[in-house]
């Protein structure tokens, strides 16, 4: 009977505690739990405004709070101001007030008693400008991000060597906002960037066939001629890691695109209605000659070529071609069992193309030339009454003309597999004028 009445008195003591808290959860008034503290701050038995107007005082304080932003083995140490994050005093006080006020009776008595016995300190919270963490995190960006690498054949001395491909990084910024955001407001004070990789078009295994160089041509140019070097340049790297499949056709065109100073092309010597005169692209069309001889080499089917007004002097004649964006194209035609590989660059001296492809052991292709005639320019005279009597001036000098066909022979082991007339070719020529005044 004695523990029986001991046990109940200890039931009703229990009761009457619990009823005390239950009133002080209850009867709390607009107060802040006393125990209760926003970053270290204490507000307990504050109002909501006072907490406020007290966290207020302390915004630049806590606004210099530093997070180390990271991306793998590099990190920013940054504080939130930088990134546009000011403390939201009107949230943390709503938050501290809510200590022991927003779940059911039980978590509430619960939250108050570890409050009042242990002290609870909640983090600070902030709001973020969305235009100033961007601009933060685009100069973050300049570090991060990389394009995607293709990859690639390298040709050296006559040997290959696959380059594997690189996916692309790049900084997901409204998704790196909102990570920020979540972790600093949850005390956190490391926070890994959010970043989507970027795949390359061409991987190795596209290159699969290939296992050496099938064709090699290159072209001499002048160093000095700077703006038609530049060209030159711009052309190769255009065309630089073309790869073609089994039947796909290649144009020109297509990959160098419009010769226009927008997309950098300069002013260099072109043929303009048989005379050279300076034009913007100038140079581009020995790119287009030297891969032309390379794709014959080749032995690839040439689909459209066009010679220019004048033989070069960078090819021999009848091998030249010209283009003209829009109108005059190269184009050629992958007719070999595997992919074909091109690569194209600019030497110290020379224009160099490389096509890469399955190589046939024994097989030798030859470009012949046949029936060169060379057609002497005529001559003109024009009277010009402004010259002294018996005086003779050269207006415009002549150009030869000439005539050639050009043929590409195939051998196998020494034995002749295919003989093809290229093409026939007619160089109009440019007659001299030349002015005269008749003595008198």
């Amino acid at each position: 009977m004695l523990s029986r009445g001991l046990g109940l008195l200890a039931a009703l003591f229990l009761v009457a505690v619990f009823g005390i808290v239950i009133g002080l959860v209850l009867l709390g008034g607009e107060t802040v739990c006393p125990g209760v503290s926003v970053a270290g701050i204490d507000l307990g038995g504050l109002s909501v405004e006072q907490a406020a107007s007290r966290l207020a005082s302390r915004a630049s304080e806590l606004g210099d709070t530093r997070v180390v932003l990271r991306h793998k083995e590099n990190e920013w140490p940054s504080s939130i101001h930088e990134f546009g994050g000011r403390l939201d005093v009107a949230a943390c006080a709503r938050a501290a007030h809510g200590v022991g006020r927003r779940k059911g009776i039980f978590e509430r008595v619960s939250e108050v008693i570890s409050a009042r016995r242990k002290g609870t300190d909640l983090p600070a919270l902030y709001a973020f400008s969305v235009n100033a963490a961007s601009a933060h995190l685009r100069k973050l960006a300049l570090s991060i991000n990389a394009d995607p690498a293709d990859a690639e054949i390298e040709v050296r001395e006559g040997s290959i060597r696959v380059v594997p491909a690189k996916p692309g990084i790049e900084l997901q910024v409204a998704k790196s906002i909102r990570q920020i955001c979540s972790a600093v407001n949850s005390g956190g004070r490391e926070v890994d960037l959010a970043v989507s990789l970027i795949a390359p078009k061409v991987f190795a295994e596209d290159f699969e066939g290939i296992d050496g160089v099938i064709a090699s041509y290159s072209t001499a140019y002048k160093p000095w001629e700077r703006d038609r070097t530049h060209n030159l340049k711009l052309a190769c790297r255009a065309l630089d890691r073309a790869l073609l499949q089994p039947g796909e056709l290649f144009s020109y065109n297509k990959f160098v695109g419009p010769r226009l100073k927008k997309y950098g092309f300069r002013k260099a010597l072109i043929f303009m209605r048989g005379e050279a005169e300076p034009g913007v692209g100038g140079g581009v069309c020995q790119v287009s000659t030297t891969v032309y001889n390379a794709a014959l080499l080749a032995d690839l089917e040439i689909v459209s070529r066009s010679r220019h007004s004048q033989p070069v002097v960078y090819a021999p004649v009848g091998r030249d071609a010209t283009v003209a964006y829009g109108s005059i194209d190269l184009q050629f035609r992958n007719t070999t069992d595997s992919p074909i590989y091109i690569r194209a660059s600019v030497g110290k001296k020379t224009v160099d193309v490389h096509i890469l492809g399955k190589r046939q052991d024994g097989r030798d292709v030859r470009l012949i030339s046949t029936g060169h005639r060379v057609i002497p320019a005529p001559t003109v005279e024009e009277l010009d009454s402004e010259l002294e009597p018996g005086e003779r001036v050269v207006r415009r000098p002549g150009r030869s003309g000439h005539r050639v066909s050009v043929y590409r022979i195939v051998k196998v082991d020494g034995v002749v597999t295919k003989r093809e007339l290229v093409s026939k070719n007619y160089y109009r020529p440019e007659k001299t004028v030349i002015a005269v005044r008749p003595p008198p």
